[in-house]
């Protein structure tokens, strides 16, 4: 299959391309993360607990002024069409044939297509992977002072999109790295680049580095081959299987003088494999190596345009089939549900419509769900809040201030599906299997602080019985007296971590119910029985008060560590 002859102009493709997004912008359901992004976007902040706040400023550029979803994904649209015409400028402005070349192989791109429209940190990712790109070959090329400040520029864009940009950096600049510090303008790039992204640096300071301690050490998990295979499986979705082929000749045998291809083809395989070795720490997400169809795109143009021209009917052939594909889920995603024979994915509105009847005026408080709380708030523009335990990851909701307005209110409490407690009542739609109930006065926990009086020492017996004392500290803001026994009435909890199992210990009774605001005040003072069965070796101990029927409340004390040993 030849590819057409007749020339097109770019500007009527990127067009096309816009038009297509803007419709599917608006006409498809929203992701859970993109009501939880939305609500970043309603605190423009420096930063995020999960992410930096390219994201949000990119939706706060038409949540106000366009109806619905296309509000939401406005700013992103205009990035994934930004981000075809940087590519285009990569390849160096294709025309005629070499134009219907390159737009084959952005069509087939699955990632192009995702992040083309959908309102995640993705989308500004690959718009300045592809600006830092450019910036990094003209630099190479040039070497100027001018080069330099704007491949700074690009670098502080990609922090400002999302962390692991700063991968995209280091690997693509430690092939030269001989040459690059011989050239004032790369030490410029570096500076500039460093010095644009302070605030955020700043922001992360203030408030405890939480977005650094989660990415570095918050997804830690036992080691399980799925993770892996995983991984591996999501790379032939993520870069199309149409085009495993071209892939694998163009690193691996087809090669170039250039400089910054020689880059590209360090930085593929390096990326691929430093994601591969982190699935030894947890499970990775399939878009963390999104970026790569880039410079991908890239070196399988050169060289069906330099080395192998008579790869390009055959491309053409399998770019139109994987693109294809392609317009057909995004279809389904479009269609009404009542025209598809299963369920339509990504459809939450009809339940966040059945909870807010039951829910009637009382705010909504979800455990361990950021994301069924921010679809809620959006779907039906009443209030909703999470409480995040153990069992969880914190996440931005629990830097927000916003959950006291919530204290002492009568509100409907949504659990998991393990919440045990007597009066609560399934609430099941589709693929969701939760628990409510109606709270008189909800007792909201923010700021309160956990700590020993007298503490466990650093080796501990199984079976073993220690006194300890604790204090619970309240803050002067928010301003109020929790009590403990109204509401949902709560328990404090030891909780034993080895790796990913967790021991808890409830500690009765408590001295005092009621924890004023800005006071200090013992509240347990007894002793503690290690359980016989706990997992033996290094173990890291957490206090945290707990709702009955649910896990104790993550990070309201210190983790210390003991050494737990068997019974003699």
């Amino acid at each position: 299959m030849q590819l057409p002859r007749r020339e097109i102009s770019p500007l009527w493709l990127l067009a096309t391309w816009l038009v297509i997004n803007l419709i599917q912008a608006a006409a498809s359901p929203l992701d859970a993360d993109e009501t939880y992004y939305w609500m970043y976007s309603n605190n423009l902040d420096w930063g995020y607990f999960d992410h930096p706040p390219m994201v949000a400023l990119l939706i706060s550029m038409g949540k106000d002024w366009l109806p619905g979803a296309l509000g939401v994904r406005f700013g992103h649209v205009l990035a994934g069409t930004a981000t075809l015409a940087a590519i285009w400028h990569l390849l160096d402005h294709p025309k005629g044939q070499l134009l219907w070349l390159a737009a084959a192989l952005i069509f087939v791109q699955p990632i192009l297509h995702v992040y083309g429209f959908i309102a995640t940190p993705d989308g500004p990712l690959l718009l300045f992977s592809a600006l830092y790109l450019i910036a990094y070959r003209n630099f190479l090329a040039k070497g100027t002072i001018k080069h330099g400040l704007l491949w700074g520029i690009t670098m502080a864009g990609l922090l400002y999109s999302k962390y692991h940009g700063v991968l995209l950096i280091l690997l693509t600049v430690l092939p030269q790295i001989g040459y690059l510090i011989r050239k004032p303008g790369a030490w410029i790039a570096a500076l500039g680049g460093a010095l644009l992204f302070v605030p955020h640096l700043y922001w992360q300071y203030a408030h405890d580095f939480p977005s650094f301690r989660y990415h570095l050490s918050g997804r830690d998990d036992a080691y399980r081959l799925e993770f892996t295979l995983s991984y591996l499986l999501n790379q032939l979705v993520v870069f199309s299987p149409f085009l495993l082929y071209h892939y694998w000749n163009t690193l691996f045998r087809v090669r170039s003088k250039e400089a910054f291809a020689g880059a590209l083809r360090w930085l593929v395989p390096s990326f691929l494999i430093f994601f591969l070795v982190s699935t030894l720490k947890g499970r990775t997400e399939a878009q963390w190596t999104a970026l790569l169809s880039i410079p991908l795109i890239y070196l399988v143009f050169r060289a069906a345009v330099d080395n192998r021209p008579q790869w390009q009917p055959q491309l053409w052939k399998l770019c139109l089939w994987g693109g294809g594909i392609l317009l057909v889920f995004r279809l389904l995603l479009i269609a009404p549900r009542t025209w598809i024979p299963f369920p339509k994915p990504f459809d939450h509105e009809p339940w966040t419509e059945r909870l807010a009847e039951l829910a009637g005026d009382r705010p909504v408080i979800v455990q361990n769900s950021y994301r069924l709380a921010s679809l809620y708030t959006y779907y039906t523009g009443k209030p909703a809040w999470t409480t995040t335990d153990v069992f969880y990851r914190l996440n931005q909701y629990d830097l927000w201030p916003g959950g006291a307005r919530y204290h002492n209110q009568s509100v409907l409490m949504m659990g998991q599906n393990t919440w045990y407690y007597p009066a609560a009542e399934p609430f099941v739609y589709r693929d969701l299997d939760m628990r409510i109930m109606p709270i008189d006065s909800m007792q909201m926990l923010r700021g309160t602080r956990l700590n020993w009086r007298v503490g466990l020492p650093d080796t501990l017996i199984a079976g073993a019985e220690y006194p300890i004392e604790i204090s619970v500290q309240r803050p002067a803001q928010p301003d109020y007296t929790v009590e403990l026994h109204r509401g949902l009435p709560m328990d404090l909890f030891i909780t034993l971590y080895h790796k990913k199992v967790m021991d808890f210990v409830k500690l009765r009774p408590l001295i005092s119910n009621i924890l004023p605001a800005d006071s200090e005040q013992l509240l347990f003072a007894g002793t503690i029985t290690i359980p016989e069965d706990a997992v033996l070796g290094k173990t890291n101990i957490e206090l945290g008060l707990g709702y009955q029927g649910m896990p104790p409340l993550r990070g309201q004390s210190a983790l210390v560590s003991a050494i737990i040993l068997p019974a003699p």
